[in-house]
């Protein structure tokens, strides 16, 4: 009979909340929850094509996907390009269409979730980039005051640097105001995106701009202050395109970012500037804060050369501007309402300092209880699969408390305020690149019971023991720890 309940308890889960679709997911005292009522975090990668085909072949392998979810990864920042739907006006590419389907649903048979990101960095091919937006959306805008480049002199700089160019500030402030019905096709955009894929269980949310730009600083320099830029250019634009969404999916999470230098510090000019989601008070669960994290010192001021991070550099980035980060999120979400995520942190393929800043993002993620998307190259480089490959809490059957893997010892602890009324279990991935042929040890306290996933060895499926929590505590904390066999 206990083996007949188990599974069960297994096949409930996975129908419960998996495969009813998104309606079930939502957000929740700053967690995104899923329909059982479990916390759910994620673990996932950036996959985008910035150019022609605007798909990620690898994600139509199987292998390759299968390989991913045995890794522990349960989540993709997919780069849903609009210049690969909507090549020209009101002409959609149903070709484009279906791969980006097929794609989804062999995620969805890995049992990966997706977020669907409209990707752009630099807006245009016309600013320097590659097209974030239609080429013939920009075309439609008036000139700029001045030729590309200026400003600048050249383009010989960073590439970041060509937002500074009065092009792509001009370009964005035109996409704000709805300069030629710019707002207008994107919302046609998203509402053509939201129809298409809002009915497969593992589309997570949509992310409406990547890393959007404050807007035309030249003539307005007041925008260069993050909360400025929040207040009046983003969170109206935000407005009117989650319009477009919920005129068609009401559910589904939409994912909003401020400008990227306004997640360190909080306040009406340096901040994000938002007052509530896009939507307002009535989707605040259904709506989730996006946020990178990038040490700006190491991206001003890299260390070729060195094996490790400068003192003085570390303590910037891993004492002062990390924290900051985090913090800044948190003081936000109190305010605004909906859950967060940081959906990209890495990009330091090339640094001999990697590894130093990837742990410290795992770590600092872990301690916040944060979900993360990895930026960089994954499947070919095989110390960043396995560090990246760890042991977390992929869902929680009440409020977590701390979560931390130590890389060091291969060590895990999870505790957490228990709820008997969720019937669904705790979810521990524990990786097989890390404990190899399961040679690691579980423990949990007296309020507890586990045991591993019959259908996924690489699941410990953790239970209350009902005896204990419902005849001794009100308010019971579950431990978990998973250490190595020695």
């Amino acid at each position: 009979m206990e083996q007949i309940a188990l599974v069960l308890l297994i096949v409930s889960s996975f129908l419960i909340s998996y495969s009813n679709g998104s309606a079930n997911v939502h957000t929740s005292d700053t967690y995104i929850v899923d329909g059982s009522g479990r916390v759910r975090l994620y673990h996932g990668l950036n996959l985008v094509m910035k150019g022609f085909p605007w798909y990620p072949s690898e994600l139509l392998d199987p292998i390759r996907v299968a390989n991913l979810s045995q890794w522990g990864i349960n989540f993709i920042r997919l780069g849903m390009m609009w210049a690969g739907v909507e090549p020209e006006p009101q002409k959609y590419n149903v070709t484009y269409l279906n791969i980006m389907k097929n794609i989804i649903e062999l995620l969805e048979s890995n049992q990966i979730y997706v977020l669907l990101d409209m990707h752009q960095d630099v807006l245009s091919s016309r600013t320097g980039s590659y097209d974030g937006i239609p080429a013939w959306l920009f075309d439609r805008f008036p000139p700029p005051a001045h030729p590309y480049p200026w400003p600048l002199k050249s383009t010989s700089g960073s590439w970041f640097e060509l937002y500074l160019t009065e092009a792509c500030a001009h370009g964005f402030q035109c996409l704000y105001d709805n300069t030629a019905g710019a707002a207008e096709s994107m919302g046609n955009f998203w509402r053509l995106v939201a129809s298409t894929y809002k009915n497969h269980s593992n589309v997570l949310g949509y992310e409406l701009i990547n890393e959007p730009w404050a807007g035309n600083y030249l003539e307005n320099p007041a925008i260069l202050l993050p909360g400025i830029a929040g207040a009046k250019n983003l969170q109206p634009f935000y407005e009117t395109i989650a319009k477009y969404i919920r005129s068609v999916d009401n559910d589904t999470l939409i994912f909003y970012e401020p400008v990227t230098w306004g997640v360190r510090l909080n306040g009406k000019y340096v901040g994000t500037g938002f007052t509530h989601v896009p939507g307002g008070d009535d989707y605040r669960n259904r709506s989730v804060l996006s946020y990178h994290y990038y040490c700006i010192i190491l991206s001003v001021v890299p260390v070729p050369g060195n094996s490790t991070i400068p003192i003085f550099d570390r303590v910037l980035c891993d004492d002062v501007e990390g924290p900051a980060v985090f913090s800044s999120v948190e003081i936000d979400l109190a305010q605004i309402g909906g859950s967060s995520f940081l959906t990209e942190f890495g990009g330091c393929d090339e640094s001999p300092t990697c590894d130093e800043q990837l742990d410290w993002g795992l770590d600092g993620t872990d301690e916040f209880l944060q979900s993360w998307a990895y930026w960089g190259n994954y499947f070919d480089h095989e110390p960043t699969i396995k560090r990246l490959s760890r042991v977390y809490a992929r869902a929680i059957a009440g409020k977590p408390l701390s979560m931390q893997y130590i890389a060091s010892q291969r060590s895990f602890y999870l505790s957490y305020y228990v709820d008997p009324t969720i019937k669904q279990p705790t979810e521990i991935y524990v990786s097989p690149l890390q404990y190899p042929a399961q040679s690691f040890n579980v423990t949990v306290n007296r309020a507890l019971k586990w045991t591993m996933d019959p259908s996924n060895a690489n699941i410990i499926l953790v239970q209350p023991n009902e005896q204990f929590v419902k005849s001794k505590y009100q308010a019971v904390i579950g431990v978990v720890e998973v250490h190595p066999t020695m």
